[in-house]
């Protein structure tokens, strides 16, 4: 882990802890002892924590190591899926109060005002469901891709291996070549020269035999 990504995930983990807190006030809210911090806007915090995770995403993404940029990506991942839910939860409690704002009516209101409530949060619930499943296959395209241009240097780099490898092949078929060639030679200049001394052993015998004669 970078140290830029280091310092995004601790203050992501603050916010969210400021988040949980704010909520934590509602019933049926998170509740974090240890957060130790006090509450504050919660839309502006989620906010920030998207500005993080998108940070945190091209953080990830310029990390050499493959593997270790995978890793990241899942953890961005999971930070995203986290916070969707806070969220959600934030979504849930201002509909809540304004459904509590709007007290006073009718039984018959406060059904139909109920109802409708039930059907924003599931249509928002069904938008950010969707949303995230965007996020998350543009998210898998972009590895599939950073994994596809690893591969094709990986391609790269063996084929040109093998063009040296045939390099290699064809000079030492040519040194073969001229090896055999300079042994050819050679025998042919040790067949002239025996030549060469039978011939001249043959008119030392004739020169000798004509002087005695």
């Amino acid at each position: 882990m970078t140290e830029t990504f280091q310092h995004y995930d601790e203050e992501f983990q603050s916010l969210t802890r400021q988040i949980k807190a704010s909520l934590g006030g509602n019933e049926g809210g998170y509740r974090d002892e240890e957060a130790g911090e006090a509450p504050g806007n919660t839309s502006e915090c989620i906010e920030q924590c998207e500005e993080l995770l998108q940070q945190m995403a091209l953080e990830a993404r310029s990390v050499p190591d493959a593997a270790r940029k995978r890793e990241l990506l899942v953890q961005v991942r999971a930070y995203k899926s986290e916070l969707q839910s806070l969220k959600d939860e934030d979504n849930k409690r201002s509909l809540m109060a304004g459904a509590a704002g709007n007290g006073g009516g009718s039984s018959g209101n406060d059904q139909h005002r109920e109802r409708m409530r039930q059907q924003q949060e599931m249509l928002q619930n069904q938008n950010s469901r969707l949303d995230s499943a965007r996020r998350v296959l543009q998210e898998t395209e972009q590895v599939a891709l950073e994994i596809g241009e690893e591969l094709s240097s990986n391609r790269a780099t063996i084929e040109s291996a093998h063009g040296r490898v045939r390099q290699v092949t064809s000079m030492t078929g040519r040194a073969r070549r001229v090896v055999a060639s300079m042994n050819q030679r050679a025998a042919q200049q040790k067949m002239l020269l025996y030549g060469l001394a039978v011939s001249v052993v043959i008119v030392f015998f004739v020169a000798v035999k004509f002087l005695r004669d």
